[in-house]
């Protein structure tokens, strides 16, 4: 909009009030008015002296809009220099006083006190401030090396902070995941479709480190973390899918993925989750009122998930980030996004009268809470982000008072995270993904008998279990035997040899012992010696004359063979031309 059109719109005190900022308070005529500030900004000789007069603040405000296409974003702006330029209030009307920055930004409607905080430069003047505005300032986040040990917390002690390393459980954990359902033992809920408590307890017991927080003896599926949190990302990633007949099973990315926990798997199904998963992570936020409002309209959560993976692309690795200091650069790089489409909210915090949220409470609320469920839920459990939190009834909640015992979230205790490896690779800061630490050289010794002896018990993951009892029996006493029938169900059942060769030959210390490998190839070439054939079909003929009859057709005699004195073999796929050659020769196949 240019400045013309910006300036009829305003009523003529507004005119007079700017009019008196650049010499052209001797006119009253709207007219006059406009043509005289028209002349004096958009004039390059006093748009300098304008321009020269401005502080340092509504200096940076100008060149805030100018390198964004000449939009002044406030949120954004007072999150990077703390507050916006300084505005004289009236001692006798509500209206605030004019500045000089008034005569750059403008609201393209009149003049007023509360709209005065997204106003744009006219798109004539933008030409003349190129050079006059510098450089945008760029805003880096930073973070500490060392881990902090203390927060912050209610009544103004300080909460000790619980540091999770999440990379080697993310990625173990997962994979645990995928294994519960290839084995069946995720059950669903039919109006969800999530897993049910049993599932949850499954994935629980089976978890590397436990979840994040302690649980109660007896706890609900939705008042978990990691467990809740594996289970949506690997349905909105696509590395799990609903069958018809068998429920919950892998995916083909899945089954890949839990094959051979190759990460560049990992890497399609995060991206799926990012761009088009629909869960709503809010609904996790129960204290947050009003989400099954009928007026309460949400943005699609993928429209979320983008800019905060995109702001997170752009922080530092290996570095303790304040959470604070990312929801700052979010504002800052204008990664900000919506959560309801209207232009009010319908959501509020304890009762409906008394818990509105506005401005100044809606963002930490809402959006940061929503932040903190993307970061520690599905980040955080998937081994992407390392976490530094403190126990929720030991945090500030995002809602009460210092002094009030109130837990508005289990979320509210997150305080900061690290970008580690994993992360790294999956937010695309990373070219390959090199584990922070390398697997254990070794987890046990395998003998030329076949007896493998357990070295390091500690190290044995429940997923290495798992791996080991898909080639060996249990002996007792930390021992196994590879066994021939259970390594060839395990093929039989959808596993991989080469995966299950790996694993042996990279878990044992040194060398396969030679029989060892000849005992793995002779399992390969025995499990490759019979291959399914075409599917087929057997005819019934009444007589050998007739069978006879067939095979010296020439049609016929192509395509059938002979099993005994009155049994043909046909292809499947061939029934409907032997049907059709039959009727030819006056016969029918019932």
């Amino acid at each position: 909009m240019e400045l013309s059109e910006i300036l009829y719109q305003q009523t003529n005190d507004t005119l007079k009030r700017l009019a008196g900022l650049c010499g052209c308070s001797s006119y009253t005529r709207k007219d006059d008015l406009v043509r005289c500030i028209h002349k004096v900004v958009m004039t390059p000789d006093s748009l300098r002296r304008l321009w020269d007069k401005l502080d340092d603040l509504s200096k940076k405000a100008v060149a805030s809009a100018y390198h964004n296409g000449g939009e002044f974003n406030a949120t954004a702006f007072v999150a990077q220099y703390g507050s916006l330029p300084e505005r004289p209030q009236s001692r006798w009307s509500w209206q605030a006083q004019p500045i000089l920055l008034d005569l750059f930004l403008y609201t393209p409607t009149p003049y007023h006190a509360f709209n005065v905080y997204n106003p744009i430069l006219p798109s004539d003047l933008l030409p003349l401030l190129e050079n006059l505005v510098p450089p945008p300032d760029k805003f880096q986040v930073s973070g500490v090396s060392q881990a902090p040990k203390t927060t912050p917390g209610r009544f103004h002690r300080l909460a000790e902070l619980i540091c999770a390393e999440t990379e080697q459980a993310g990625l173990h954990d997962l994979v645990a995941y995928l294994r519960l359902v290839n084995e069946g033992k995720i059950s669903t809920d039919n109006t969800s479709g999530r897993a049910t408590l049993a599932g949850i307890k499954q994935i629980v017991a089976n978890l590397l480190q436990g979840d994040f927080l302690p649980l109660f003896d007896k706890y609900r599926a939705n008042q978990t973390i990691r467990p809740f949190g594996l289970d949506v990302f690997a349905r909105e990633s696509g590395l799990v899918k609903m069958g018809r007949i068998r429920g919950l099973q892998l995916s083909p990315l899945g089954q890949k993925f839990y094959q051979t926990q190759d990460v560049e798997s990992l890497l399609e199904a995060f991206e799926s989750w990012t761009r088009e998963g629909s869960f709503d992570e809010l609904s996790r936020i129960s204290a947050l009122k009003g989400q099954k409002s009928r007026s309460t309209l949400f943005t699609p959560p993928a429209s979320r998930r983008e800019p905060i993976i995109e702001a997170l692309s752009w922080c530092p690795v290996g570095v303790w980030i304040d959470l604070e200091d990312f929801f700052r650069a979010i504002k800052i790089w204008r990664f900000d996004f919506a959560v309801e489409k209207t232009g009010y909210s319908s959501l509020y915090v304890g009762h409906k009268e008394y818990g509105a949220l506005y401005s100044d409470t809606y963002w930490p609320v809402v959006k940061g809470s929503y932040i903190k469920v993307i970061l520690m839920e599905y980040l955080g459990s998937i081994g992407a982000l390392d976490l530094l939190y403190t126990r929720p009834e030991e945090a500030k909640s995002a809602v009460s008072s210092p002094y009030s015992d109130e837990i508005f979230s289990p979320y509210d205790g997150l305080k900061y995270f690290r970008i580690n490896p994993l992360g790294a690779y999956l937010l695309g800061q990373a070219g390959e993904y090199i584990p922070s630490r390398p697997l254990a050289a070794s987890l046990f010794t395998v003998s030329a008998d076949l007896v493998v002896t357990v070295t390091h018990p500690a190290n044995l993951t429940p997923n290495n279990r798992r791996d080991l009892e898909l080639l060996a029996v249990p002996l007792g006493n930390g021992s196994y035997r590879l066994d021939s029938q259970r390594l060839l169900t395990s093929l039989e059942e959808g596993q991989e040899l080469a995966h299950l060769a790996d694993f042996l030959s990279q878990r044992n210390t040194g060398p396969l012992p030679p029989p060892v490998l000849a005992w793995l190839e002779r399992i390969n070439q025995n499990s490759q010696a019979f291959n399914r054939g075409e599917p087929a079909l057997f005819i019934k003929a009444n007589s050998a004359e007739l069978l006879e009859l067939a095979l010296s057709d020439p049609v016929l005699g192509k395509i059938c063979r002979a099993i005994d004195k009155k049994t043909l073999v046909i292809p499947a796929n061939k029934e409907k031309a032997v049907r059709a050659r039959l009727k030819e020769l006056e016969y029918i196949l019932q």
